[in-house]
């Protein structure tokens, strides 16, 4: 379930991420295996799975060029690549190397690669400004600070020492990096990372809440923290903080992918509520009436209708708003100079829908026993209180998410309790 990136990555990944899209290489079509393939094959794996990615680069550059068709290959390949740069100078070398790397991974995925490993790599890479725009949601501090010139100085020989499996030597430097520079997410992190791999599982806590406390709205810290105890044998605690991470960054793929595998080992059934909206459309700037919400059928699906209605007059034209028009600062945070699609409006529009349908259901022209199960579970999660977290976790768009940062100020242990009851609680009818 860990997938730490040594500093080195993630910054060279959040800096290359605003440069043109690099396109992999052509994969080779020849494979040509020779005698010491399979000796080889296990003599790169070894080393890679007890942390000797650097010791394991060229045997994977050769086994990429001896078979080209091996997504995994290029996958570790990828890794070490990106480690290499840790002992590189700043320069064009160590930028090649680093697109290189990410040449690789495009190569992986474009050969079927879809490993939780490669999945969050490359999620890293998409935390950028302009995904931030697309998402909805702004960097936080944790992603945009990037440490005074002393700290990053402490933080380079840190990771030298790391790539060099000097564990207690790396988290002395990141210890100190952490002091000189108390703003600085990134040295508590990996304080943290190295308490864990030397089985500390106490401290490694201690410096994960030091990050979170820092930059809450980050999940970077829930989900190692969520390793550091699955692997201390705490497997609820480790689940409480995977929930935490996904609350964190619900709109970024890392949280949900160590959710899932949570999930997987711990055989719980894990899924969204299934609510479906009716979409609808306004090609004369009116609500265009669907024939199928003109008559109660009993089942309570005509009261969309209402919502639809409610929906158009504060100046939606379609259900989704893909991106909101208007201004960005440097962080991605938007200053409207138009219609967007709001959690209060959304809150709204389904509370004047959920109100119609009860109405139906004490004058008994809706039966209970034939609501429809979108409605019926929306009338469960408003009695829960937790329609607006279902509206931003599972209902949103580029509107809504605007709203995001501060409902979860508000209610982030709510946020928690949904995805606890909702997304991995199965007496929850999805």
């Amino acid at each position: 379930m860990r997938y730490r990136f040594c500093l080195v990555v993630v910054l060279f990944v959040a800096f290359v991420c605003g440069l043109p899209a690099q396109t992999a290489p052509p994969a080779q079509s020849t494979v040509q295996h020779e005698a010491n393939f399979d000796a080889e094959r296990t003599q790169a794996n070894d080393l890679f799975v007890a942390g000797k990615t650097l010791e394991a680069l060229p045997l994977y550059e050769d086994l990429c060029h001896q078979d080209p068709t091996v997504p995994l290959f290029a996958e570790r390949h990828a890794a070490g690549l990106f480690a290499k740069t840790g002992a590189m100078p700043d320069g064009p070398d160590r930028k090649a190397v680093g697109e290189q790397a990410l040449a690789e991974l495009h190569r992986a995925q474009s050969l079927g690669d879809n490993s939780p490993y490669l999945q969050t790599l490359l999620s890293i890479a998409k935390r950028s400004l302009p995904t931030a725009i697309i998402s909805g949601v702004p960097l936080t501090v944790g992603y945009t600070y990037a440490g005074t010139p002393d700290a990053q100085a402490i933080m380079k020989g840190a990771e030298a020492e790391f790539v060099n499996h000097e564990i207690d030597k790396a988290f002395r430097l990141y210890e100190r990096a952490a002091v000189i520079d108390p703003k600085w997410y990134t040295p508590r992190l990996f304080a943290g990372d190295m308490c864990y791999r030397m089985k500390d599982t106490k401290n490694a806590g201690i410096w994960f809440q030091r990050a979170i406390d820092i930059d809450p709205d980050r999940d970077t810290a829930y989900r190692y923290w969520g390793d550091a105890l699955y692997h201390s044998g705490d497997s609820v605690g480790a689940k409480v903080k995977y929930e935490q991470a996904v609350v964190a960054e619900p709109y970024a793929d890392p949280a949900w992918i160590a959710l899932r595998q949570w999930a997987s080992v711990t055989k719980t059934p894990i899924s969204r509520p299934d609510i479906t909206r009716p979409d609808f459309t306004t090609p004369d700037g009116k609500l265009q009436v669907d024939p199928a919400l003109t008559t109660e059928t009993g089942d309570g699906h005509a009261s969309w209708l209402v919502y639809q209605n409610a929906r158009v007059a504060h100046g939606a034209r379609t259900l989704k708003q893909p991106i909101a028009a208007g201004a960005y600062d440097a962080n991605g945070q938007l200053t409207p100079t138009g219609y967007r699609h709001s959690l209060a409006e959304e809150t709204e529009c389904l509370t004047a829908l959920l109100a119609n349908v009860q109405e139906k259901l004490n004058s008994g022209i809706v039966k209970p026993e034939k609501l429809e199960p979108s409605i019926k579970l929306l009338l469960q999660l408003q009695k829960d209180g937790m329609l607006e977290c279902w509206i931003l976790l599972g209902g949103s768009d580029g509107g809504i998410r605007y709203d995001y940062p501060g409902y979860r100020q508000g209610h982030r242990e709510l946020l928690v309790a949904y995805v606890d009851r909702y997304i991995l609680n199965q007496s929850v009818t999805h």
